[in-house]
């Protein structure tokens, strides 16, 4: 009987120990999974900036006529937001919308990339579950049909890989990259906004400098004597 009280009250105070009403910083908790784009290609780009148009102009509804002129421009020039501007001007041009070269008394569409660099340490995603249950299913098949042959088994592991690589289809592939970019885009007059999007997409480490601004590099030529 002591014996069992004395498991007892190690058992409470472990619980105790381990439920604290008051604390002097927040408790770091993730968020529920989710999912993130990853560009890796320029048709990707053209996806994205699809969406973003489509998102603006349902936005702009009644508060912009086709008939008043547009001005898209971004914040900085990089190869991606060049991209995003051509897209962007053939997208409201197709759907009737008057777009012009300079900026007058145009309402102003513009776009702005943040680049954002994260810990090159930060915890990657995992898959659970998935692997064992097509094993599962190999191991079931043998169990119910005892002539199968060895090539038969490795038929079904054949299958199960193709299956595997099947559902995690809309995974990207590599290591959760450090960077990700954040697309703000807005639609505004002199005195408010009409409109605004924004979306964060992952993007390729080694592509970042796509999506940077391109530095003019300036060089002293000195004359010869």
């Amino acid at each position: 009987m002591p014996r069992t009280k004395a498991i007892i009250l190690l058992f409470t105070m472990t619980l105790a120990g381990c439920i604290t009403p008051h604390g002097e910083a927040p408790i770091a908790k993730n968020f529920p999974t989710s999912s993130q784009e990853k560009l890796q290609a320029a048709a990707h780009w053209g996806l994205v900036t699809q969406d973003l148009s489509q998102r603006l102009q349902t936005q702009m509804g009644n508060k912009v006529s086709k008939e008043q002129a547009l001005y898209v421009s971004a914040s900085e020039d990089s190869p991606f937001n060049q991209a995003v501007i051509a897209e962007l001007i053939a997208s409201l041009v197709n759907n009737g919308y008057t777009v012009i070269k300079t900026r007058e008394a145009a309402i102003n569409v513009e776009v702005d990339t943040q680049v954002l660099q994260f810990s090159a340490k930060r915890l990657q995603a995992r898959t659970v579950g998935i692997p064992t249950a097509l094993a599962a299913g190999v191991w079931t098949l043998s169990e119910l049909n005892s002539s199968i042959s060895a090539a038969g088994v490795a038929t079904g592991l054949i299958s199960g890989t193709e299956a595997l690589t099947y559902i995690n289809s809309d995974k990207a592939s590599g290591a959760t990259p450090q960077t990700e970019i954040i697309i703000n885009a807005a639609v505004s007059d002199n005195s408010r906004y009409l409109a605004v999007s924004r979306a964060t997409y992952y993007v390729a480490d080694s592509d970042q400098w796509l999506y940077q601004a391109i530095r003019n590099a300036s060089f002293n030529v000195r004359g010869s004597n």
